[in-house]
């Protein structure tokens, strides 16, 4: 009898060696950016560096650099950070949109359903979302100066930004929503240029993720926010607070919004700024012009006619039931042809959840280019 034997050479893609770098399992360009990503870990600092390259995460494609780790159920992140390439000159791709920050993914595709806290080009924080795999990205600007710090919160299927408050403490700063991400996902660090040339470098500084201890309650409050029927994708979190808001009106050109808050007047820039300053009065935008429009009882509730009569703006709720606002809602716009909305042409605005939202008489701008709504979490 003759025994043959032979060998065998397994042959192992780069790719598929895991690098831990500090308490993550690995990292990884994401998508197909021009070059490699990089990062890096300095236990002496606790600092990770990580160089991102992509043309950006947006759309239903990301390609950014990320380190990773696995977990599943509620957790809790958060980190210190800081670009360390300059700014960009004004103008250029990444010079508003480049970002980085805490990245929770559903899976490592380019177009997994994830969130994410980000600091963007601007030096604002903001929160990113695709609800599900393949679909489109949206974004919530915070309305806040340069933060030093953020957090990533998910309880069930709340996610949550919290931002360095007044008194020097990570709260929450408004704009939540609902995402589903079941089972294990993965959770880490993401830096992206906004611009297939570049590389784009960010440090992170005390980075914590845990599970969340048992009994963790989803934080409380309301948030003003504006969206541009221009820019559907994009909102602002212009102010968070922990008692109700009432939305007063609007400036007459169109750059301030009123609103009561603890018993207190104040206005805010309506988009892309951090500026909230005390009011001596609540200011009311023109009414509507246009005196009526039919057709309306099929089309949701708490109608508001643009002052241009060309967009009607509404609520609808969960289907199936009578729309009320102590559901899920969402916010929507119909053009108006003929003094008639045309639902077949409507745009969905924004998705609110769970008795989440009010929509104020003056909800409209003066110049019918945006929306003021109030958000609950």
């Amino acid at each position: 009898m003759k025994l043959f034997w032979c060998a065998v050479a397994v042959l192992i893609p780069t790719g598929a060696l895991a690098e831990p770098i500090g308490q993550f399992v690995d990292h990884r360009d994401i998508g197909q950016p021009a070059s490699p990503g990089a990062a890096s870990y300095d236990p002496r600092t606790q600092t990770y560096r990580v160089t991102g390259v992509g043309r950006n995460m947006w759309a239903d494609h990301d390609d950014f650099h990320y380190v990773w780790k696995r977990m599943s159920g509620d957790v809790t992140a958060d980190t210190k950070l800081d670009f360390v390439t300059p700014a960009p000159p004004s103008g250029a791709m990444g010079f508003l949109h480049r970002k980085g920050g805490i990245v929770l993914r559903q899976d490592l595709d380019p177009d997994s359903a994830y969130v994410d806290v980000l600091r963007m080009g601007n030096q604002q924080m903001s929160l990113q979302y695709r609800e599900v795999k393949g679909g489109p990205t949206r974004l919530i600007w915070v309305n806040t100066r340069r933060q030093g710090a953020v957090r990533l919160m998910k309880i069930g299927d709340y996610a949550y930004l919290f931002t360095v408050a007044a008194d020097g403490k990570l709260r929450p700063a408004g704009g939540s929503f609902k995402l589903r991400i079941s089972g294990s996902y993965f959770i880490g660090l993401g830096v992206c240029p906004h611009d297939e040339t570049a590389r784009e470098i960010m440090d992170f500084r005390d980075v914590h993720i845990a599970p969340l201890p048992r009994g963790v309650t989803k934080p409380r409050g309301e948030t003003l926010q504006t969206v541009n029927i221009a820019t559907v994708a994009e909102q602002t979190a212009l102010y968070h607070s922990q008692g109700h808001i009432v939305a007063g009106g609007w400036s007459p050109d169109s750059r301030w919004v009123y609103f009561n808050s603890g018993g207190a007047v104040r206005r805010a820039v309506a988009w892309d700024s951090d500026k909230v300053e005390a009011a001596a009065s609540s200011r009311a935008a023109p009414a509507s012009v246009g005196a009526s429009v039919a057709g309306t009882r099929s089309i949701g509730i708490a109608q508001r006619l643009s002052p241009d009569g060309k967009w009607l703006a509404y609520l609808t709720g969960t289907a199936g039931r009578a729309p009320s606002t102590d559901q899920d809602l969402v916010l929507g716009v119909a053009p108006v042809i003929g003094r008639k909305p045309v639902p077949d042409k409507a745009i969905t605005l924004v998705k609110l959840w769970g008795n989440a939202a009010s929509l104020p008489r003056s909800a409209w701008s003066p110049d019918s280019r945006t929306l003021a709504f109030v958000s609950r979490d």
